[in-house]
């Protein structure tokens, strides 16, 4: 007789599928796990928490009246403002703060009626936290009670303080941080608190004093502020003086912090290039004092090489920049020059620089109602015996030199006799017919470049070389390494030319980032050449501040500037140009 005895294990499939059932059964079980032991731990950190609390209050409330107080603080008293204690091997912060109320059973302090004893009963506050790993799952837990005197309030003759503190539209900051510190006292008086759901905080009953209260306020992920002494910090005349508390009457000080916001710079050229370093000194409007002007954020800064910087926690304010690099200046900027910073905001500033030369003037053209930058306006600066005429939102490319540089020609173009003249080239006593020259790759440095005008000089050739002597036509494209350039004329097609400057470059060449230009010289009379000393392209891009304009290579003295554009009014402004680097805004009213 035979017998079989076969025995079968399991797949690698089923071993698969049972490991990870496995896995996600004892993954449940885990985090069920980890969360009952969260439960537990975090109910034996408030129990702990509560019994401390519900101690200090006890403490609070067996203490004579007079010592219900916080030491070193007001009003006075026997309670530390924070201390440690150790419960259930738990260490936990215990905050405690003390404020006297003003009752409105019998009037309140500066209301009516006028409660001149105002300092009705107190509230006893205890805070208990704890930041050890040990409490990840407990929360910071707070108790009050009010405690109340045996006998009849009397007459102190002291005042109230009452702190205000909102935002930049105006809107109550609740929780914030008050710092109030008697700088006069003869005994350190420190008051620390919070504001309330109304953004406020009520001192009352508190010393009397001419400027004696320093005044704080502060909140996680907000601006700062405080009071000032008169001569503090060089503030003559400080918008926010230290506060006066006089017997019997309410002083309140008014504060504004906000959320903080960042600020990115970026320095480019006029092809988008990054540039860098660029030193300039960034100002807010804000001020700290008045008569003399003392401004609250006024500090130099600098965009490292690679042409970026990031300011973060700024405050929320109108901010300017202003030119001291020795070598670069600012040419515009997107936006303009004044750029506001709300509150808890991300902004990005792209500042166009190019190299100083000279002493420098950026105009800055504004429509007279709506504030916004006037592209394609024109701009005339005329003094010191020069005038010179740019067009808002245009840039250039110019040439006046064909002697170095990849220009390609057919041999019969002469670029170097001489230098800074572009001719025929000449053969024992005769000038070539013809001949034509091709320019380098040009680079707006942006795609969306729109090409206008194309202008060279001189215009007018000698008639003996016949008619339309100089032609131009234009190739663009976003390809700097094509090999096929389109050539096209005035008309977009192959087969035109551009011949009278200046000259309106065809729409069919726009929008593109790069360009190149090929010339045509020919003569009827072997004795005569056509010739050109510069040629020169206008454009706008993205890397072309709207509305604005640059001048440089000025001298000190007295200039007229007069801006015009179809549909407004002309404006013509005198400008004493004395510094290195200045800005001029000028509107223009509709018509």
């Amino acid at each position: 007789m035979q017998s079989s005895n076969k025995k079968r294990g399991f797949s690698l499939v089923e071993a698969l599928v049972a490991s990870a059932i496995f896995a996600v059964l004892a993954l449940g079980i885990y985090q069920a796990f980890v969360g009952v032991s969260g439960l537990t731990s975090g109910a034996k950190t408030k129990s702990a928490a509560i019994s401390l609390a519900n101690e200090q209050i006890e403490i609070a409330r067996n203490l004579p009246y007079s010592s219900v107080g916080i030491a070193g603080g007001w009003p006075a008293g026997a309670l530390p403002y924070e201390r440690l204690a150790t419960s259930s091997g738990m260490v936990f912060k215990i905050t405690t703060t003390v404020r006297n109320i003003d009752d409105s059973f019998d009037g309140t302090i500066g209301g009516s009626p006028n409660d001149l004893t105002p300092a009705d009963y107190k509230l006893v506050e205890v805070t208990v936290s704890c930041g050890s790993t040990a409490c990840r799952y407990f929360t910071p837990l707070t108790l009050t009670t009010t405690v109340s005197p045996k006998n009849l309030e009397t007459s102190s003759g002291n005042g109230a303080l009452f702190v205000k503190v909102f935002d930049a539209n105006g809107q109550a900051v609740v929780g914030a941080n008050v710092k109030v510190t008697n700088l006069k006292a003869t005994t350190t008086l420190v008051i620390q608190d919070a504001t309330n759901n109304d953004g406020l905080l009520q001192l009352v009953d508190i010393p009397t004093g001419n400027f004696a209260y320093r005044v704080e306020v502060s909140k996680s992920g907000y601006s700062s502020a405080r009071t000032y002494a008169a001569g503090e910090l060089g503030l003559t005349n400080p918008t926010s003086p230290d506060a006066t508390v006089l017997a019997g009457q309410l002083t309140q000080v008014s504060l504004v912090i906000d959320r903080l916001s960042n600020l990115t710079l970026q320095a480019v050229d006029n092809y988008c290039q990054s540039i860098g370093p660029f030193s300039f000194k960034l100002q807010g409007a804000r001020l700290l004092s008045s008569d003399p002007e003392v401004l609250r954020y006024d500090e130099d800064k600098t965009i490292p090489l690679d042409g970026t910087l990031t300011l973060t926690d700024l405050e929320w304010d109108t901010y300017k920049l202003i030119a001291d690099d020795p070598a670069l200046a600012i040419a515009g900027s997107f936006p303009l020059q004044s750029v506001l910073v709300s509150p808890g905001t991300d902004n990005t500033v792209k500042l166009v620089v190019t190299p100083k030369s000279g002493k420098g003037l950026l105009v800055a053209i504004k429509d007279g109602a709506s504030g916004l930058p006037l592209s394609n306006a024109t701009v005339t600066l005329s003094g010191n015996g020069d005038s010179q005429t740019l067009v808002t939102n245009r840039g250039y490319f110019t040439q006046t030199d064909w002697s170095t540089g990849n220009f390609e020609t057919d041999g019969n173009i002469e670029t170097r006799l001489p230098i800074g003249e572009l001719k025929l080239i000449k053969v024992l006593d005769a000038y070539r017919p013809v001949g034509y020259l091709i320019s380098p790759v040009l680079d707006s440095g942006a795609t969306s470049t729109t090409f206008y005008d194309l202008n060279w000089s001189p215009a007018d050739q000698a008639s003996s070389t016949g008619e339309a002597s100089v032609r131009f036509q234009i190739a663009t494209g976003n390809d700097p390494a094509t090999t096929t350039w389109n050539w096209l004329g005035p008309d977009g097609t192959a087969g035109a030319y551009y011949s009278a400057s200046p000259a309106t470059i065809s729409e069919a060449n726009s929008p593109a980032r790069y360009l190149r230009y090929r010339v045509f010289l020919s003569t009827l009379d072997p004795l005569v050449t056509p010739n050109l000393s510069d040629i020169s392209i206008t454009y706008s891009s993205a890397c072309l501040p709207f509305g604005q304009i640059y001048f440089d290579d000025l001298s000190s003295g007295d200039y007229i500037v007069n801006a015009s554009k179809a549909g407004y009014q002309n404006s013509s402004v005198s400008i004493l140009v004395d510094n290195d680097w200045q800005i001029l805004e000028i509107e223009l009213n509709p018509q």
